[in-house]
């Protein structure tokens, strides 16, 4: 069980089958998705990101937190199932603990990011043609918000 399960019981679980969608690259939803069990496949732009199966994973708070479109499609592998919070910025005022649970994988996945830039960098130093990963991790590594 994830730690803030008990903060996430009040909100509906939703199940879905193998092949349904839960998030559509484009599409807006007013829920952040939390995984209970199941397995998914997240792809960008028809290429295949990644495979998620961990319960606890986050789906759905990039587009809550940017107010953005959904950047990737999220499909589920076998039947999966997610608690939704609905109304997520208004909830999430008031609940540090899923907050934080949000903020450690953001912060996860960043921290990922930049260390499979920099073996990129590692692998092919002097090549020319990576210029643009250079490019790519100092805007990572120096993106602010202003308020």
């Amino acid at each position: 069980m994830i730690a803030i399960e008990e903060d996430l019981k009040e909100f509906p679980l939703v199940t879905l089958a193998a092949g349904e969608l839960l998030l559509t690259q484009g599409g807006k939803t007013d829920c952040i998705y939390f995984m209970v069990q199941g397995s998914v496949k997240i792809t960008k732009d028809d290429y295949e990101v990644a495979t998620v199966s961990d319960e606890g994973a986050v789906f759905g708070e990039l587009s809550i937190l940017l107010e953005k479109e959904h950047s990737a499609s999220v499909e589920c592998l076998e039947e999966s199932k997610f608690y939704c919070i609905e109304n997520p910025a208004e909830y999430l005022e008031d609940h540090p603990k899923v907050i934080w649970h949000i903020a450690q994988i953001l912060g996860l996945r960043i921290f990922n990011l930049n260390q499979y830039l920099v073996d990129l960098k590692q692998q092919d130093e002097g090549e020319d043609h990576l210029q643009m990963v250079e490019d790519v991790l100092g805007v990572l590594l120096n993106q602010t918000k202003t308020f």
